[in-house]
């Protein structure tokens, strides 16, 4: 499944659960939607062996599944990133993190940079770089409007210290 998320209401996400398809909204609860959709094009690493933990997870518009990366049979080193094309070119402000949902927080991601690209391949320095507040909630983090088609979260360390990276749902703001 393909999604965008900045505010979803759940009941949106239900009634159009069918189509592949989840609008995005700005942070004003009163936004009209947009229907850019967010596909995983790139990750460094997934935990596929033990759980379906795969990065399409990050924007499968379900709060309840979770990208994390491989712990099974090996556990990489940060960084680890995740490569997200948007449906067709945008200009965003900033990007949201949403941790897991359950009770673990292995992999909740500490420090980050974020980065745009217009081709996927060449994304510069990082338009955003920092540290989350700890918690479970949605994270949002802000910058100066950029044009894009691709972003890239990069976690650089984790909660606890370990080798780790997870997500329930990466998604996009956009600017006005």
């Amino acid at each position: 499944m393909v999604a965008t998320f900045l505010e979803v209401n759940s009941t949106f996400a239900d009634e159009l659960a069918s189509t592949n398809k989840v609008p995005a909204s700005v942070a004003e609860p009163s936004a009209v939607t947009n229907k850019i959709t967010l596909k995983v094009v790139k990750a460094d690493s997934e935990e596929k062996v033990a759980e379906d933990d795969k990065a399409s997870n990050a924007v499968d518009g379900n709060p309840d599944t979770i990208w994390h990366t491989q712990w099974q049979e090996a556990s990489p080193a940060h960084p680890h990133e995740i490569i997200i094309e948007m449906s067709e070119p945008a200009m965003i402000k900033g990007f949201t993190y949403l941790p897991r949902r359950d009770d673990g927080d292995n992999g909740t991601i500490k420090d980050y940079e974020f980065y745009v690209s217009d081709d996927g391949k060449e994304f510069g320095g990082p338009v955003k770089k920092g540290t989350f507040a700890s918690g479970k909630d949605k994270k949002v983090i802000t910058f100066e409007p950029k044009k894009c088609r691709y972003f890239k979260l990069q976690a650089l360390s984790e909660v606890n210290g370990e080798a780790w990276t997870s997500a329930a749902e990466i998604g996009i703001v956009l600017a006005e």
